[in-house]
């Protein structure tokens, strides 16, 4: 039996998905410790899946494009579908690497990616699971399958995340309608936002300046959010404009959505989480939880 345990993570935006400057995407991601994906994997002569509907179409998905005779999975934790949190490509690289060792096919992270066709556009989930932390990925030329990993950084622990989840699964953009929303011409320069995440952002977090870490996280989220605004019908997805309203409220920092998801994050000094934890109230439609980041990538161990 193989145990993986792998976090989620939140997409923090994207550098040039047009390509304007020859390379098209560029993401900064952030791992985080929860939601979390914690699954027993073993083998078996049929597919066996304890966990929810989507999580057994994946496995099967693994197991014709694998050619392999079956896996048996229990699903201890897993990471909300289609909300902004990377479940696809966590879960995917997780199951896939699991019975790869089960069945010594000796694959590589690299090898499940392409087979499952993975980092299409952002590379940021591919490396967050490998390496955790803060990554910045360099997108794609033509001829690139994996975009390259151009920075990657523990996250201060003592910078808090806040997240407010969506209760309904499978709300966000994702799949076709999120690549097309990614061709909007007239979306702005990404020479600005490359400018703010090497000196701005980057500094920032290096040196623990948690205001300008904050400032920057809101103007790259700004900036990708062109983007996504037809298609979504503003800056925001609809119901998450409530959350971001109560959140800028009550000071909560950095505030963004991950992915489209629409999963709202927001950080929060860890002396200050007890008193945004009072004020929080509640909003229909979403759960809050806080939680830090994972600087570890996956971890996948045989019982």
């Amino acid at each position: 039996m193989i145990k993986v345990e792998a976090g989620s993570r939140i997409h923090l935006g994207f550098i040039d998905p047009l390509g304007v400057l020859g390379r098209r995407w560029g993401s900064v991601g952030l791992y985080l410790n929860d939601p979390r994906l914690s699954m027993i994997v073993s083998k078996c002569d049929s597919i066996i899946v304890d966990g929810p509907k989507w999580l057994e179409m994946l496995v099967e998905d693994v197991v014709g494009k694998l050619g392999i005779n079956g896996l048996m999975v229990r699903c201890l934790n897993y990471i909300p579908r289609h909300v902004g949190l990377g479940s696809g490509t966590q879960t995917i690289l997780s199951i896939g690497l699991a019975a790869s060792k089960l069945y010594d096919l000796d694959l590589t992270s690299r090898d499940i990616a392409l087979i499952f066709n993975r980092c299409t556009v952002s590379g940021a989930g591919y490396w967050l699971f490998q390496r955790g932390g803060l990554t910045i990925d360099g997108g794609k030329e033509s001829d690139t399958d994996i975009p390259p990993l151009l920075f990657r950084a523990d996250f201060p622990q003592e910078w808090m995340i806040l997240l407010a989840i969506p209760t309904e699964e499978g709300i966000g953009l994702h799949g076709r309608i999120e690549f097309e929303a990614l061709k909007r011409p007239d979306s702005g320069d990404p020479r600005e936002t490359s400018l703010i995440i090497l000196m701005k952002l980057l500094p920032s977090l290096i040196e623990k300046n948690f205001q300008r870490f904050s400032q920057a996280i809101e103007e790259i989220d700004a900036m990708t959010s062109r983007f996504f605004e037809t298609a979504q019908s503003g800056r925001y997805f609809k119901d998450s404009v409530k959350v971001v309203e109560l959140l800028r409220k009550i000071g909560v920092r950095g505030i963004g959505q991950s992915s489209w998801g629409p999963t709202i994050y927001g950080f929060v000094e860890r002396s200050g989480v007890e008193e945004v934890g009072r004020k929080l109230g509640s909003v229909e439609g979403f759960r809050f939880i806080f939680t830090t980041a994972r600087n570890i990538g996956a971890e996948i161990s045989q019982l």
